[in-house]
């Protein structure tokens, strides 16, 4: 039950578009460096139920790429296709990886397991039930340096506890995720990352017309070591909500969410010997109204601009 049970997330490189010369234009007070830190998710948010995308595994942690004293550099994050840029993320993408296929719709469906967005569970006997909990408490899982737990809870449709997931008569699940410890990476980075995820899917029975998601996410990681014989420090934080996403069953084609909102942030400091901190934020708020495209407001250093997505693999576009 450690990789199955779990809500699936599925990067799509398809996602990410090329960054605009424009985001170094509106940060001034931000170096290539902190930029570039956006355009991946922390380490560890592979491990959690979140709209983040992209490699975050603890090989793949981001560091300041060919970081000399005073100098504004790119980042390294070994993130391949789903880069955003060397600056990152960019007007032209969203940041983090992107956004997850199944809130955009990437994924085709019909009702029943293991056919859609948000239904991917296993029967493994590493989790039991608890009486006192009510939930499915699955054992401490250590891995590359990051202590993982996780539980959930699983509901048919008239609200009554199941003791386990049970395939067309699960409705509703709730799953809950921490990902804590210490890795390490490019030989001379050490990465301390705390995480964890709230995520609840309803309408996975079978007969259920659509699929209602709403969860939060949050993670943070600090970052020390040397690149080039230059000391860093870099520390990120990372978080979603999301709210009422709705989406329609239909069989034999992808569908996209007709209802909800998307909200995520991330902010990143990097700190190089003989330089100043440099600090960049950035916010998403992504809404579906029922319409083919999203609207997409990205605050990004204090400069906000309004944005749409035809769904679900159209490119970002920002007035």
């Amino acid at each position: 039950m450690q990789n199955r049970l779990r809500i699936a997330l599925i990067a799509g490189a398809a996602l990410i578009a090329a960054a605009c010369a424009s985001d170094m234009a509106t940060s001034p007070t931000a170096s290539r460096a902190a930029l570039a830190a956006l355009a991946a998710p922390p380490i560890s948010f592979d491990q959690i139920r979140t709209s983040f995308v992209g490699h975050s595994s603890e090989t793949d942690g981001f560091v300041p790429d060919e970081v000399e004293s005073g100098g504004d550099n790119d980042g390294d994050h070994h993130d391949g296709d789903h880069n955003d840029g060397e600056h990152g993320p960019g007007w032209g993408g969203l940041m983090g990886g992107g956004l997850g296929e199944g809130w955009i719709g990437g994924i085709g469906f019909g009702p029943g397991l293991g056919k859609g967005p948000f239904d991917d569970f296993d029967d493994s006997n590493t989790c039991t039930f608890s009486t006192t909990s009510n939930r499915v408490e699955c054992a401490t899982v250590t891995r590359g340096g990051l202590t993982l737990n996780r539980s959930f809870a699983f509901l048919d449709a008239s609200g009554a506890v199941q003791h386990a997931f049970d395939p067309g008569k699960t409705n509703t699940v709730n799953a809950k995720s921490t990902a804590t410890g210490t890795v390490t990476h490019h030989s001379t980075a050490t990465s301390t990352v705390n995480s964890s995820s709230d995520f609840t899917v309803a309408g996975l029975a079978t007969g259920s017309t659509e699929r209602k998601v709403d969860g939060k996410s949050a993670g943070n990681e600090t970052t020390t070591g040397t690149r080039n014989g230059v000391a860093f420090t870099v520390a990120r934080t990372a978080g979603d909500t999301t709210t009422g996403l709705v989406i329609p069953i239909q069989n034999g084609r992808p569908t996209f969410p007709t209802a909800g909102i998307v909200i995520r942030s991330m902010q990143a400091t990097v700190t190089k010997a003989g330089s100043s901190p440099s600090t960049t934020s950035r916010r998403e708020v992504i809404t579906f109204d029922g319409s083919a495209t999203a609207k997409v407001v990205i605050t990004h250093d204090g400069v906000t601009k309004n944005c749409t997505k035809p769904l679900p693999h159209g490119h970002l576009t920002c007035a």
